[in-house]
């Protein structure tokens, strides 16, 4: 017999670094822009590499499809590796210009996962001799088991001056990802719901931008589980990256504080952040944070797009 395991999606902090995970009608926004996605999550790093996260992705405007096409690639272990998801995923994302400062993009994607889990270094009771305290083998052995499945996400985002916003529902048909015969292995749907700004602050005497200040609320459902994300992020003098976060849900218990830094250049972003782990505003659980990196690469594509440029995170 399998043991059956439940757990949420993984995910990450740097939401606007990782955007085609979080809504996949993002893919090609900066029309005139290629980028590679690249992140890494290490969460509760003090229980050792126990959930460590992977993911890369690529987008990019394709004029003859009127729209954007990516593709995400992401591999989630658990338990050094114990327990693992592999995904890799295609994305398409319509863009409807509806006047110079208005418009909405619609995305799909299509994934096909791999999830596996290997038994064979589980150490159960009967294991450990009493007296000694050597591992010996036990009557219960547990080998390699895995299964596939497709699975589907759609997102809608809308871009109006220096705003922004979307909605993506995931799961769409609530796949078995379960490693045995057990009929409730489906996973729930994921609501994703997020919003912000890009607010360009200008030097007074000679009128030039120094710093780009970008308010974000980012709101997860998963079944029963919720979490409000909300925060402010800036680029200094296209240069620096820094902001902070709070996690919570929606019963008011703070979760996290995320603090990140990085850099800009024209042709890379590099970002480090740390979610602190709250159990209240004022108890900290040191051992319980998340550490992320991120590294995003700018292409710039071969024939200029001559449209109004969309303000969208850049961060």
């Amino acid at each position: 017999m399998v043991p059956i395991f439940h757990s949420q999606d993984a995910y990450f902090s740097q939401f606007n670094a990782n955007r085609l995970e979080m809504n996949p009608a993002w893919a090609g926004v900066e029309e005139d822009i290629r980028r590679v996605f690249l992140n890494y999550r290490n969460q509760y790093p003090g229980l050792g590499n126990t959930y460590v996260t992977y993911s890369a992705s690529y987008d990019q405007y394709m004029e003859q499809a009127h729209g954007g096409l990516g593709f995400r690639i992401m591999n989630d272990r658990q338990g050094e590796g114990a327990l693992s998801e592999f995904a890799i995923s295609g994305i398409y994302a319509y863009h409807l210009k509806v006047t110079r400062q208005l418009s909405f993009n619609a995305g799909f994607e299509a994934s096909f996962v791999q999830r596996s889990l290997d038994g064979s270094g589980f150490i159960f009771s009967d294991m450990i001799d009493p007296v000694t305290g050597q591992i010996v083998e036990g009557n219960e052995q547990y080998g390699k088991n895995k299964t596939d499945f497709p699975d589907f996400k759609i997102g809608f985002t809308t871009f109006y001056k220096n705003f922004y916003g979307g909605v993506s529902m995931a799961h769409l048909f609530k796949p078995n990802r379960s490693l045995s015969s057990d009929p409730n292995g489906r996973l729930p749907r994921k609501l994703v719901v997020h919003a912000g700004s890009m607010i360009p602050v200008y030097e007074r005497k000679l009128g030039r931008q120094v710093l780009v200040l970008s308010p974000n609320v980012v709101y997860i459902q998963q079944q029963s589980l919720n979490q409000l994300n909300y925060g402010m992020e800036a680029i200094v003098k296209d240069q620096f990256i820094a902001g902070i976060w709070a996690r919570q849900n929606l019963g008011i218990n703070f979760s996290s504080i995320i603090f990140s830094a990085g850099y800009v250049t024209k042709d890379f972003r590099i970002r480090y952040s740390y979610d602190q782990q709250l159990s209240s505003p004022t108890v900290r659980l040191p051992v319980l944070g998340a550490h992320e990196l991120s590294l995003i690469l700018t292409l710039s594509s071969e024939k200029k797009i001559k449209r109004q440029a969309i303000k969208c995170p850049k961060i």
